[in-house]
């Protein structure tokens, strides 16, 4: 696979080997996903976003499209149980290249969080009513 590795214990380190693979993935016309904490955590929890996602985008200039999803609700962090439910994914509008780190930080959380929210209602409110449909996989289109 094409998945940049990061190690946590060598910060320093890993900051340098994750932009030196970012850029060769650039430079080969791919797209970069980011999990800005670097990790999943539980519907409702505080956010903890890293730093590594704002040095990506300070770095190379590029806008970034948010991504905000509500599958911690069906498919908790460190289990293997999945519950039944429709897990939905919203693209929100890019942020374009050239604010400062701490704005984009600021900015991208926010706009995450916010959409974030939103889907995890909406699936707490399916599942209080029982309307949950746990359709199968669904293809997604580019």
């Amino acid at each position: 696979g094409r998945v940049i590795p990061i190690d946590r214990g060598a910060r320093s380190a890993a900051l340098k080997s994750m932009t030196v693979r970012a850029r060769k993935e650039l430079a080969d016309n791919r797209q970069i996903i980011i999990f800005p904490e670097g990790t999943r955590r539980p519907p409702g929890a505080p956010p903890a976003y890293k730093f590594g996602v704002a040095h990506l985008y300070a770095a190379f200039g590029v806008p970034c499209l948010p991504v905000a999803i509500n599958s911690g609700l069906y498919w908790p962090r460190n289990a293997l149980v999945r519950r039944p439910g429709t897990i939905r994914v919203e693209i929100l509008p890019p942020i374009p290249p050239g604010l400062p780190r701490e704005a984009f930080l600021e900015r991208l959380q926010t706009d995450i969080e916010t959409a974030s929210d939103r889907l995890l209602a909406q699936g707490r409110t399916e599942q209080a009513s029982g309307s949950v449909t746990g359709q199968g996989p669904v293809e997604l289109s580019p």
